[in-house]
């Protein structure tokens, strides 16, 4: 819900009641007109899900991984130039369902992300340009474009750069992929071992495809 607040502001006329009056009018006018310059406009709610992806590497070998994110929803709005926009966002990942196909990789991994404290990986965005990113994602290198997120891991927020594509319409149905890369030290999380031997890599690939559902709203 959108609120907004209008100040009263009253003249005394002297003299000519009828120049009192029109001024009241001529002031009533402008700050409606101001109110709807400034205000933006409910352009619609978007309602997500995702499915995540990580790849990682060890000094054995490379290693998949999966996961889904809670589903969340935004409200996107058009601002005074009638673009729309999408104040901010943000997608929960639980870490308990994220999964490598090996019950005690996972367990450890469950470990270093300290999930009994911290359940959950959060990424945010805020302030996207969607019509500007639906541009840009058309006209970029291979259908990719640059969108910044703010991803958090155990209490502690990094921005990271990645990289948008995929892009598909269908009616008020839209799915794209994201992709950024993760430096597990950023974080200061420390990759798990095996034996002191086999070793986790720092750097993991992680990405995700988006499936959203916009309704309009008049």
């Amino acid at each position: 819900m959108i609120v907004s607040w209008v100040p009263q502001v009253t003249f005394f006329a002297s003299g000519n009641p009828a120049k009192g009056t029109i001024s009241r009018v001529k002031a009533r006018l402008a700050a409606v007109l101001l109110l709807l310059l400034a205000t933006p406009s409910i352009g619609g709610e978007i309602r997500g899900t995702c499915e995540t992806r990580f790849l990682g590497s060890s000094t054995l070998h490379d290693f998949k991984g999966t996961g889904s994110c809670r589903p969340f929803s935004a409200r996107l709005v058009r601002d005074a130039a009638g673009k729309s926009v999408l104040p901010s966002v943000a997608v929960e990942v639980p870490v308990a369902g994220m999964k490598t196909g090996n019950d005690s990789r996972d367990g450890k991994m469950r470990e270093m992300f300290q999930s009994d404290r911290f359940p959950a990986i959060l990424a945010t965005a805020r302030d996207i340009d969607i019509d500007g990113l639906r541009e840009r994602v058309r006209k970029g290198r291979e259908g990719k474009t640059p969108l910044e997120i703010v991803l958090a891991i155990r209490g502690v927020e990094r921005k990271l750069q990645a990289t948008v594509g995929g892009l598909k319409e269908e009616g008020s149905r839209v799915s794209f992929d994201i992709e950024f890369p993760v430096s597990l030290n950023d974080f200061g999380l420390k990759p798990p071992s095996v034996l002191g031997i086999i070793r986790v890599a720092d750097k993991v690939v992680v990405g995700g495809t988006f499936a959203l559902d916009v309704s309009s709203s008049p």
